[in-house]
């Protein structure tokens, strides 16, 4: 139970069981949470400090003042009373506490505060980058000062797993994108000196060992990979590119070369590579036509033609996403999913062939997959055949 009064040591002392936090009447955001009751000792109690930034729907920040194993209350009052007018001023206490700490910083305060944003602005792709980031290297060595960070510990705790699960090809880039983090401490003075002073090397073996397991992935493991694309909430450019590839057959330049414009209506008018419009309509319908009007208005933006703006576009040269950078993570994705180390044109050729199986039409695959024909047999691009073929396809 809560409640609300001016905290003191005699309030706390006195405060029946059934109560597990009081808030301050008279600064706001100051509060002691009480803990369990103990038979030989009083309960603990720990002062905090809420605050928002950035208005209502802001970042909440709960700072820990201490608790009464260092402090009293009257103490916690005190510093709640210097914390105020910071907080009032719009000033977050925790990131001031932590520029002050440079020493003891540890890696995921500095990833919270500084890491984060510099990714993100320093690469076309930041945001798949600092996933990669958040998702390997964090849990891993998250809560090691940066101070005490070595060649030894990240290889052990980042790297040896990685290859264990057979991610070697993802430890290259994965280490280069850190190593440039690490750089930027460095110059922020958060480190005297680089911890990764040599590039981390994966045994030759290793990698032809990896290369080895490349095969194909049957119509059913494509089924797989689409749901498990299409459930992530995360909105990430690779997976939405990898759903569109494989619900509609093309390739990851071909969609990247797409403006918003070149989708109309139940139509997506496709483009060649010299950027020009080739002729060639696919029809929208069912799940491609969701999934396409969800990318328009995720990833699409009025500063950029593009359906799929790159980093930057427009502030010099418009332009689209790098269809390789894409690539790169749909193909660890895909491990990850089932397993199967698969290259870009390996799964179309994949996609193809589950199509055919599937009793499609093989002028519509033709078609779909830009299959050079005899005239006669070659379908016209508002041919209701590849709309009953695609229909066909996402029923299968």
């Amino acid at each position: 139970m809560n409640i609300s009064d001016r905290i003191t040591e005699q309030l706390i002392a006195n405060c029946d069981d059934s109560i597990s936090r009081i808030n301050d009447l008279a600064i706001k955001g100051f509060h002691v949470r009480l803990g369990v009751k103990k038979i030989d000792a009083p309960r603990l109690a720990s002062f905090y400090f809420f605050y928002r930034i950035g208005g209502r729907n802001g970042r909440q920040v709960n700072y820990f003042i201490g608790n009464s194993e260092n402090m009293d209350a009257g103490l916690a009052r005190r510093i709640a009373l210097q914390i105020q007018p910071h907080v009032e001023a719009g000033k977050d206490i925790a990131k001031m506490k932590f520029e002050a700490e440079k020493e003891q910083v540890r890696l995921k305060d500095f990833w919270r505060y500084l890491g984060r944003d510099y990714i993100n602005d320093r690469y076309s792709r930041g945001g798949e980058i600092c996933t990669m980031i958040e998702k390997h290297i964090l849990p891993a060595i998250g809560s090691v000062h940066l101070t005490k960070l070595s060649e030894r510990i990240i290889v052990l705790r980042v790297v040896h797993p990685l290859i264990e699960q057979n991610k070697s090809s993802l430890v290259k880039s994965l280490m280069s994108y850190f190593k440039q983090l690490l750089l930027f401490a460095v110059q922020k003075e958060y480190l005297n000196q680089l911890p990764l002073q040599t590039t981390i090397q994966v045994p030759k073996q290793i990698i032809k060992d990896e290369s080895k397991e490349m095969s194909s992935l049957t119509g059913a493991q494509l089924k797989g990979i689409y749901y498990r694309a299409h459930k992530d909430t995360s909105q990430s450019a690779y997976l939405f590119t990898l759903q569109l590839q494989i619900l509609s057959g093309q390739t990851l330049a071909t969609i990247c070369r797409a403006f918003r414009q070149d989708i109309k209506g139940n139509k997506w008018l496709l483009r060649g590579r010299d950027g020009k419009l080739s002729g060639v309509v696919i029809p929208l319908d069912g799940p491609l036509k969701k999934l396409l009007k969800q990318g328009v208005k995720s990833f699409s933006n009025a500063q950029s033609l593009y359906l799929l703006p790159g980093k930057g576009a427009r502030a010099k040269a418009d332009k689209g996403m790098d269809p390789k950078s894409l690539a790169k993570l749909q193909q660890q994705f895909i491990k990850e999913v089932h397993n199967h180390k698969c290259s870009m044109s390996q799964l179309l050729k994949d996609i193809e062939k589950a199509m055919i199986s599937l009793g499609i039409e093989p002028r519509v695959v033709a078609y779909l997959f830009h299959r050079k024909l005899e005239s006669y047999l070659a379908l016209d691009a508002d041919d209701p055949m590849v709309q009953q073929g695609l229909n066909q396809w996402y029923r299968g």
